[in-house]
């Protein structure tokens, strides 16, 4: 009988440590956008790269019949700790329109679609909202704004993504690129011109 009373106890300890050792469920990661930062030019002769950080944003215009929507990243980097700029290449992509669903969102779809159906866009002038095409703006050493141009001073004047995908993560939904690209500068106050060449930029529109 002590026997029994012994192998009846070891058998309840041992379930109630098999109790307590339940396996750890760990979860999946979670997935990370694949993004890209960086963007290379040569302006009047001179070589620049910019690789530290890539930052995004959008306009948009929402009502009750055609909104719209343009979208610009620019990679950067400080020129100077505490200055309060960044020198840095901007490229802006106007304009998306949709019919808005009350989200104040284009739909993933249409978003895609935007970007994926103006892969060689002419440089626009105009600041008109409803302009359409790409534009090219610089920050230079100094923190003097330029923007692209299109009088023929320069050697060439062109723009297209050779690449453009899709990708998403717990941050939102991102269209990464490569653009090649040359035109002219021209400074915001109209006081100079300089030509940008063999400009390549990596990173990627963000749908905000």
């Amino acid at each position: 009988m002590n026997k029994l009373f012994t192998l009846l106890g070891a058998g309840l300890l041992l379930g109630a440590i098999s109790c307590n050792n339940q396996h750890e469920v760990i979860p999946p990661p979670l997935q990370v956008a694949d993004l890209e930062c960086s963007c290379n030019a040569t302006v009047d002769g001179i070589a620049y790269e910019y690789v530290d950080s890539c930052t995004y944003d959008n306009t948009k215009t929402i009502t009750t019949g055609t909104s719209t929507a343009r979208y610009s990243t620019k990679v950067s980097q400080p020129i100077i700790q505490g200055a309060g700029f960044t020198e840095g290449i901007e490229l802006e992509m106007r304009t998306l329109e949709w019919v808005d669903d009350g989200s104040n969102f284009p739909t993933v779809e249409e978003w895609k679609a935007y970007f994926e159906n103006n892969l060689n866009p002419d440089y626009y002038i105009s600041d008109a909202l409803n302009s359409n095409g790409v534009s090219i703006k610089w920050t230079d050493p100094n923190g003097d704004l330029w923007q692209s141009d299109t009088t023929l001073f320069c050697s060439g004047i062109d723009f297209v993504y050779t690449t453009m995908a899709s990708d998403s993560d717990q941050t939102g939904n991102y269209m990464k690129f490569r653009a090649i690209f040359n035109c002219p500068l021209i400074k915001f106050d109209n006081s100079d011109t300089v030509c940008l060449e063999n400009g390549v930029m990596k990173t990627s529109f963000k749908r905000e």
